[in-house]
């Protein structure tokens, strides 16, 4: 193996050292009972649509957003109830569902027809409920059909993705996409749907079944998913009314700092069962290698046809050390989304670089 010395050495210890850093801190308790109940009684207060409105007409965007605020405080409550009973697969279910309400109750700030759409989708869910009265034969299916017709329109409600991008569009961020694509996506996979990623994780690596599945998330990371939530909504809903905020946004955010995502949880169970100790030290260069030149002055003067092929070598590196447990054309598409998205960031370095010698800054 190729040795380390001198500031190479010194670069990957400090490169390591931060790693490490944060995964402990991911995985160490992060008790904050005081806190907890103060910005749940604060955000508490921030639901002020009770009694709740008679008639459509009379309930808005943010009386939507309120609701949905007082589901998450008990969502809330919840997750931690199944956490402490040791029931990982509704800990995270419960922060799943906190994902798609706090998704929904921001948006509802930013959209004026919320109430018609989810009435739309109420309706059509209650429709959809009662069509067994008509496979029993207690109804006909044009009463059902007539009885629906009467209460209103019905139609699909919106999908948390479009939700996600809504808000995005609204307040120009990738925010609420991020969250959608970090935790909600990859937990409906692997815990709500029955489908290859969640029935495989009954077999082992040597192909042997386990009555208990394997657990490609956190307990801690679904409670501080379920946490941060009800920061981020009760800072919605309280900076839309010109009230105070920080301390929901800086609840929010500190709760997702200590958060992993499922994925990289699962990608880490892989690399501890296929990578070798000893190449974890080239593994750890490789990457700060591939971080120094997507920020250095070489790769904004680069081609972009000499940055992709660049960017490709140290990706393939990367996939070589740590032995990843994945199909192939699963790396080659993480691969595509990786370089992507990395080069776009060069090209607007590269850009700013450009335009501020162009200016004599």
């Amino acid at each position: 193996m190729t040795s380390l010395k001198g500031e190479d050495a010194g670069a990957v210890d400090s490169t390591v050292k931060t790693l490490l850093t944060d995964i402990v801190r991911g995985l160490l308790p992060a008790p904050d009972p005081v806190r907890r109940r103060r910005v749940r009684a604060s955000a508490r207060k921030l639901v002020d649509c009770d009694p709740w409105a008679e008639g459509d007409d009379a309930r808005t965007g943010p009386d939507v957003a309120k609701l949905a605020l007082l589901r998450l405080l008990h969502l809330q409550l919840q997750t931690r109830r199944a956490a402490m009973a040791g029931v990982d697969e509704a800990v995270v279910q419960l922060a799943r569902s906190s994902v798609e309400v706090c998704v929904l109750g921001v948006c509802s700030l930013h959209e004026t027809n919320v109430v018609a759409q989810l009435r739309a989708g109420y309706l059509k869910a209650i429709n959809s409920m009662l069509t067994y009265l008509v496979d029993e034969g207690l109804v006909t299916k044009d009463l059902l059909d007539q009885s629906a017709a009467a209460m209103g329109r019905a139609a699909n409600g919106p999908s948390v993705w479009a939700m996600a991008d809504r808000i995005d569009t609204a307040v120009g961020s990738t925010g609420a996409v991020s969250l959608y694509r970090r935790f909600y996506v990859p937990t409906s996979a692997f815990f709500v749907h029955a489908n290859a990623a969640s029935l495989l994780r009954h077999v082992r690596k040597d192909n042997t079944l386990s009555e208990r599945p394997s657990m490609p998330w956190t307990r801690r990371s679904a409670l501080h998913v379920s946490d941060a939530c009800v920061g981020l909504l009760a800072s919605a809903i309280a900076a839309s009314e010109g009230k105070p905020f920080v301390e929901f946004e800086s609840y929010a955010y500190n709760h997702m700092a200590l958060t992993f995502t499922p994925m990289a949880v699962a990608m880490t169970q892989g690399l501890r069962r296929s990578m070798q100790l000893s190449q974890l030290p080239l593994l750890v260069r490789t990457v700060r290698d591939l971080r120094q030149y997507t920020q250095s002055p070489q790769a904004a003067a680069d081609t972009p046809e000499a940055r992709e092929a660049r960017l490709r070598d140290g990706y393939d590196e990367f996939v070589r050390l740590a032995g990843l447990d994945l199909p192939d054309d699963v790396v080659r598409l993480l691969g595509d989304d990786f370089v992507s998205r990395v080069l776009e960031g060069i090209a607007e370095y590269a850009g700013e670089t450009a335009q501020a010698d162009s200016s004599g800054i």
